[in-house]
């Protein structure tokens, strides 16, 4: 029996809509939290990192985050994301490239709202990176 329905939402659309979990692993812009049976209802802005689902039939699924926010109330957890994939979409060289290029441009002598820009990119392709290699 799972404990929540899990849905999450892009601008681009729905990467999962009512998915069965009996606990989550959600990035939030203070730190991860776990969500397990009888959590306390929530509002929180979402990090950058990795979402991790434990699905009722036991597997685990991995989705990557990059900002947003995430809604706890009752058994329904409702994530709008700015940015989100699964494991299964996320191609490890595309990923790969765009760290590489972020951490090129660190290294360049630029302003405070460009390193900001490449900081979150860097942390963005550090977290697809993980995702890719969990498939």
């Amino acid at each position: 029996m799972s404990y929540f329905n899990l849905n999450i939402f892009t601008p681009a659309g729905a990467i999962v809509k009512a998915v069965g979990c009996d606990e989550l692993t959600i990035p939030t812009e203070v730190g991860v939290i776990n969500v397990l049976k009888g959590h306390t209802h929530l509002i929180t802005q979402l990090g950058t990192g990795v979402l991790s689902a434990k699905l009722s039939n036991g597997q685990v699924r991995h989705f990557s985050m990059a900002g947003g926010l995430c809604k706890v109330l009752g058994q329904e957890i409702t994530i709008l994301a700015k940015t989100s994939e699964t494991a299964e979409a996320i191609d490890h060289e595309r990923a790969t490239a765009a760290l590489h290029k972020a951490e090129s441009r660190l290294k360049d002598n630029i302003d405070s709202v460009a390193a900001i820009k490449f900081r979150r990119k860097r942390e963005r392709a550090k977290a697809r990176i993980r995702i890719a290699n969990l498939k």
